[in-house]
């Protein structure tokens, strides 16, 4: 039984690899590209509408994400097309996809578990100084 070519060393730490098929060049551009345009849309739109607050975070916290990874993308790609050795080799990738791994657990986490630890607070907060007294205006 044969290992696949991704599950092999040499296929990611070759310092001269061949070359990706066209379709996988262009799969990357176009993936590299649509994280950049996505993340600055989002930007925009976490900048223009009027979302809760939590929310815009979170938009912002994607979007910032998103831009980074599709810069360092972009950047992995030109090195690889103009075929720099080192810069351009295939285990950047998979430095990119720890990134990408630790930016969604990043996004999850405050998604899932912050944003509903800070609403409990708030709602505790709320209940506690309804019986305060309020200042005259």
């Amino acid at each position: 039984m044969e290992i696949p070519p991704l599950l092999r060393p040499s296929f990611w730490f070759n310092p001269s690899p061949v070359p990706f098929q066209p379709i996988v060049e262009r799969g990357l551009l176009v993936i590299f590209g649509a994280f950049l345009f996505i993340g600055i849309l989002s930007r925009i739109v976490a900048m223009r509408a009027g979302l809760e607050k939590m929310v815009k975070r979170l938009i912002i916290k994607i979007s910032v994400s998103l831009i980074i990874l599709g810069v360092f993308g972009l950047f992995l790609y030109g090195f690889y097309f103009e075929r720099i050795t080192v810069l351009g080799s295939r285990f950047w990738y998979l430095i990119w996809l720890a990134l990408f791994g630790w930016y969604a657990w990043k996004i999850w986490k405050y998604a899932f578990v912050e944003i509903p630890e800070i609403e409990k607070k708030r709602a505790e907060r709320e209940a506690a100084e309804k019986w305060l007294p309020k200042p005259k205006t």
